[in-house]
């Protein structure tokens, strides 16, 4: 059964986990210094809280804040509406960058949160709706590693 097809609840259990250890270890190993910044699944009912602290992005650096975000075998990076508005709120603050992780083809991309939308002013993403109800923008991978900062990818073995 493919991510998407599975319910919330096993869904949520694992969203977010492998793509942030990737970006944590990509870190490491590239000697960028970073702090966790944004919440990880606290014991809160997160519904409850405003959308730019429930969207809070993961990790601080010196230089920027990062959102990771992953997506597998469909190639389209689904990123929820609200967080996306929310980020514009956090990009005021200090520069977001998206780390997008492929997990299909083991790739990464660096996205400046200014490229990501100019992947939607050039009519790259289609909006949908996960089950749960929440809008997403949907973008297909070829655009954003195309349009990317940075590109690489993470040995199989890593």
């Amino acid at each position: 059964m493919s991510f998407k097809d599975q319910s919330f609840a096993t869904r949520f259990s694992a969203m977010g986990d492998e793509a942030e250890q990737i970006f944590e270890a990509w870190a490491a190993s590239t000697d960028l210094k970073f702090v966790r910044y944004g919440l990880n699944r606290p014991p809160i009912a997160m519904h409850k809280l405003p959308a730019r602290l429930r969207y809070t992005p993961d990790y601080l650096t010196s230089g920027h804040l990062i959102e990771v975000q992953g997506f597998g075998q469909d190639q389209i990076c689904k990123l929820k509406i609200d967080k996306w508005m929310s980020l514009h709120y956090w990009n005021t603050v200090h520069p977001v960058n998206l780390f997008i992780w492929d997990r299909s083809n083991r790739r990464y991309a660096i996205v400046k949160l200014a490229q990501f939308d100019s992947l939607l002013a050039e009519g790259n993403a289609t909006i949908g709706q996960f089950p749960e109800g929440h809008g997403y923008l949907a973008v297909d991978a070829r655009p954003l590693f195309e349009h990317a900062e940075q590109v690489g990818e993470i040995d199989a073995d890593s």
